[in-house]
């Protein structure tokens, strides 16, 4: 670790997964820091934060979509802590989607967007709060920096990207509006960003997305999403929703609004102050997904296997088959006769 005994003491704190090691990493070769310790959270500091703490950094990561029944007391003791060590610099990892997705948003949503997480959404919603329960600590603190950093969905990572997997099944299910423009920021993207907000001690709000965003459609070829299922958008909602509460895969209720409506963000006043991405939108998508077997399949092979699945779903599974059967075996005939 680095131990300059001339710069502030650095406290990571958040969920041990990916993101953390890649801040902690970072920090670490950052002429900008001093001792870099990392927590998993509060638990891990049965005394609280050490006293000498320059700079925390709340990473707040939720490393799946259920909802975590301890997230917020312990948020709210990291909080305490904070006041009772007198940190004067916090960076708080949030995410765009507490501006909430909403049919009339802007597009892009900048910082000074009113925060209107959609009702039902824990994940957002939590954000949302959190980003209250920091604010209040840093009105209370003259003279305290604080940072609150709203990144888009976030891919790269496995412990990471479930928020963007959650959205694309979604997708699949027939769910929401395929033409809704998406935003992907790569994990080390995210990380830099953070690293930075520590270096050059930010203060404000700061959107943390590359520049633009992808229409559903460039999503769809970037990844190999699957057409959508030619079946009624309320029977495949009622369908993802009957098998989200079985424990049976689908869509949980309270993405659906975020798959429909868009909440892309402009970046632009981070890039201000220096973080450039290394990777575009696209670019982030398609070195994060890997080729599916669906995207190397070609527009008409798509499109037979779209119609006979959607078969399957208005016919039942026998007389799907059946079409899927004889488009199939004339295919072959044109092949034998060319």
């Amino acid at each position: 670790m680095n131990t300059a005994s001339h710069q502030p003491t650095v406290v990571v704190v958040g969920a041990d997964a990916g993101l953390t090691r890649r801040v902690v990493s970072r920090l670490e070769a950052s002429t900008g820091a001093g001792e870099v310790l990392a927590f998993e959270d509060i638990d891990e500091l049965d005394g609280g934060l050490p006293a000498g703490v320059g700079t925390l950094v709340h990473l707040d990561r939720w490393a799946c979509p259920t909802t975590d029944q301890d997230h917020e007391p312990r948020a709210r003791r990291l909080v305490a802590s904070a006041v009772d060590v007198e940190v004067d610099h916090v960076v708080v990892v949030s995410s765009a989607a507490v501006y909430g997705a909403w049919a009339d948003n802007p597009v892009p949503l900048c910082e000074d967007a009113v925060l209107r997480p959609n009702p039902g959404s824990d994940y957002a919603l939590a954000k949302a709060e959190n980003e209250h329960r920091w604010g209040a600590w840093a009105a209370n603190r003259p003279g305290a920096s604080l940072t609150l950093l709203r990144p888009a969905l976030v891919v790269g990572d496995d412990q990471e990207q479930w928020l963007a997997v959650a959205l694309r099944a979604a997708t699949r299910w027939g769910i929401g509006d395929g033409r809704a423009p998406t935003q992907f920021v790569q994990v080390d993207d995210l990380a830099s960003a953070i690293v930075l907000a520590v270096e050059r001690r930010l203060d404000g709000v700061y959107n943390v997305a590359p520049e633009g965003w992808l229409a559903g459609s460039e999503v769809q070829q970037l990844a190999g999403t699957p057409l959508r299922l030619p079946a009624p958008p309320v029977l495949a909602s009622v369908l993802a929703r009957w098998c989200w509460s079985r424990g049976l895969g689908g869509v949980a209720p309270e993405w659906i609004p975020y798959a429909t409506h868009p909440w892309v963000v402009a970046g632009d006043r981070l890039r201000a102050q220096g973080w450039s991405p290394d990777q575009s939108g696209a670019e982030t998508l398609v070195t994060s997904y890997p080729m599916t077997p669906w995207a190397r399949l070609g527009p008409k092979a798509r499109r037979i296997t779209t119609l006979a699945a959607g078969a399957v779903a208005g016919l039942g599974p026998p007389a799907g088959l059946v079409i899927l059967g004889r488009r199939l075996r004339r295919r072959r005939r044109q092949r034998s006769d060319s």
